[in-house]
């Protein structure tokens, strides 16, 4: 998880880790109203089979790329990864997941890494992030072009693609972050969002590839 967090200026704080659904909860505990978590999980399924309306609607967008989508239904859910039902019931508890972004409520966004940066760079962001070009994409977040002005980014992008395992998942954290501080900052009419009113994938509209 990365936490980005903006009074005055905006600022990196830390990437780290769940073990447990236990750990999730007390940190929960902790967050303030009016903040906005964005997963790079299903937050909400209904379907029994099949794939739900965002990724039947994403389908011909990641077709074009070269990028696919995993089905995640119920009855996949429940062979596979049965740990995503608690997980689901704590989000449901604890987030909002509407985009109307109030202060009294924490909220949840459903998003995709390679889409966040589609949205925000468009094909060239996209083609350095299948490159795993990912420190020269990191820089695209500073100077006059970029769609957040993180203060300490060189702090942030050296923790999170120093040379150990894991960095690729650390740099999808920071996306999922830098979605959320965008969703925060500009609100939903900056937003893009595939599927319903019952569970949808949002992405940051700025680069208008997906107009």
């Amino acid at each position: 998880m990365c936490v980005l967090e903006r009074e005055k200026k905006c600022l990196w704080r830390e990437f780290f880790s769940f073990v447990t659904l236990r750990e999730w909860e007390e940190y929960l505990r902790a967050l303030p109203p009016g903040s906005i978590v964005a997963f790079d999980a299903p937050l909400l399924v209904t379907v029994e089979k099949g794939l739900r309306a965002a990724e039947k609607e994403l389908l011909p967008w990641l077709r074009q790329r070269h990028f696919g989508v995993l089905p995640i239904n119920l009855s996949i859910a429940r062979k596979r990864y049965p740990a995503l039902f608690p997980f689901w019931e704590s989000v449901r508890r604890n987030f909002s997941l509407s985009l109307d972004f109030s202060k009294e409520n924490r909220h949840a966004l459903e998003v995709f890494p390679p889409l966040s940066i589609l949205g925000f760079f468009g094909n060239t962001g996209l083609a350095l992030y299948r490159l795993r070009r990912l420190r020269e994409l990191g820089e695209f977040f500073r100077g006059e072009g970029s769609p957040l002005h993180i203060e300490n980014l060189e702090e942030c992008l050296s923790a999170c693609l120093c040379p150990s395992p894991g960095k690729k998942d650390r740099f999808d954290a920071f996306i999922c972050a830098c979605t959320a501080l965008f969703a925060g900052q500009y609100g939903k009419d900056a937003l893009r969002t595939f599927g319903n009113g019952e569970s949808f994938i949002v992405l940051p509209s700025r680069a208008g590839e997906l107009s």
